[in-house]
């Protein structure tokens, strides 16, 4: 069985990486193809190039319908529509892995719903990683009930194995220049604002701890918005901003120097960087939001309501105090449920059901 993943993004995104190599040890032929902004047909110089494959997955969907920064291109979403059906009528089945209901901190555009909508009409199978997801998808599309027989639920996986992990909290805190006593919380990752990041500095400055440190590490966005982060955290010494690209040889600082991640998204979808603390065994701080619920629990986490006024503040309050290592050690042990063999043994699973129906067009069986 042939799989072409689209787009290519598995050097920089372990998720991908971590399914494509579960899924090549049971024995699945799995190429994948970047995408260059000035091909004129991409999806069909990819099946070109790598010959036609048995099942096309598609992940992430905005390098093929956007036109820029802000806008998605109506032209660009009616090529891609039309080279998707073309690669349907050939035999290949498609299967769509939903990471995002939209791109993120843009208003919603209607053209990028319509182009989700005929996504999803074309695909033999959608894939979301937890029950509450499937809910949104179907109301953002405006599909009816029935759409869900359509909707696979596979868990996000863990990271484990995916990035360095041989440093202590101690050396990691000797290394970033946090003292060894504190009580650290982090947030690590884009720094962008749907992510919550000024809602955190701004509950943390509220919250009456002189021994506690927040520590934020990531890229910005854009210069604007590192200008407003740092003017937030400016004259507080509690806070410490680091603010650039951090390499994947580096994430296991900030992860293995903290007692707690918090993640106070104004929106997410799925988990994968709850799952990432989880991996890194430490305590997360997250609105109850999207597939949050069913990947954590209260034993190895903060979970507040969004909606209440003083949530975040009220979270991190609780975090002074209790049992954080405690916490981080329920994540550790909860990771084989979310482990690859599992995630790839049901993905294989959507793919053989699709190349059954109707006698199957794969040319080899796994």
């Amino acid at each position: 069985m042939k799989v072409l993943f689209l787009p290519d993004y598995t050097e920089a995104n372990a998720y991908q990486r971590e399914l494509a190599g579960a899924l090549r040890e049971r024995q699945v032929t799995i190429v994948a193809e970047p995408t260059g902004r000035r091909r004129i047909v991409p999806i069909l110089q990819a099946v070109r190039r790598h010959g036609r494959p048995d099942v096309l997955h598609v992940h992430w969907t905005e390098p093929y319908i956007s036109g820029g920064r802000t806008d998605v291109s109506r032209l660009r979403v009616t090529r891609t529509l039309a080279e998707l059906r073309l690669i349907r009528r050939a035999g290949t089945r498609v299967v769509w892995t939903v990471h995002d209901l939209s791109r993120h901190d843009r208003d919603v555009d209607p053209l990028e719903i319509r182009f989700n909508r005929s996504l999803f009409a074309l695909c033999g199978a959608v894939i979301v990683h937890c029950a509450a997801a499937r809910d949104a998808l179907l109301e953002a599309l405006d599909l009816p009930a029935a759409a869900a027989a359509r909707v696979r639920v596979i868990p996000h996986g863990h990271y484990q194995g995916a990035y360095p992990d041989d440093v202590t909290r101690s050396d990691a805190r000797d290394r970033l220049g946090l003292p060894q006593t504190s009580r650290v919380f982090a947030f690590v990752g884009w720094v962008r604002p749907y992510k919550g990041v000024e809602e955190l500095i701004e509950a943390f400055r509220t919250v009456d701890a002189a021994d506690a440190r927040l520590l934020i590490a990531g890229q910005p966005g854009s210069a604007d918005f590192a200008e407003r982060v740092t003017s937030l955290a400016r004259d507080n010494a509690r806070i410490d901003l680091r603010l650039g690209f951090v390499p994947d040889h580096e994430l296991q600082l900030y992860l293995r120097a903290a007692d707690a991640i918090c993640l106070p998204y104004r929106e997410i979808f799925t988990s994968g960087s709850v799952l990432l603390a989880m991996t890194f065994g430490r305590a997360v701080i997250v609105p109850r939001r999207g597939c949050i619920g069913e990947t954590l629990d209260e034993e190895g986490g903060l979970l507040y309501d969004p909606t209440a006024p003083t949530g975040l503040r009220d979270a991190l309050v609780r975090a002074v105090s209790v049992d954080l290592d405690a916490m981080g050690g329920h994540n550790t042990a909860r990771l084989p449920e979310f482990g690859w063999d599992r995630i790839a043994d049901a993905t294989l699973g959507v793919y053989r059901s699709l190349l059954d129906v109707g006698g199957g067009s794969a040319r080899t069986r796994t």
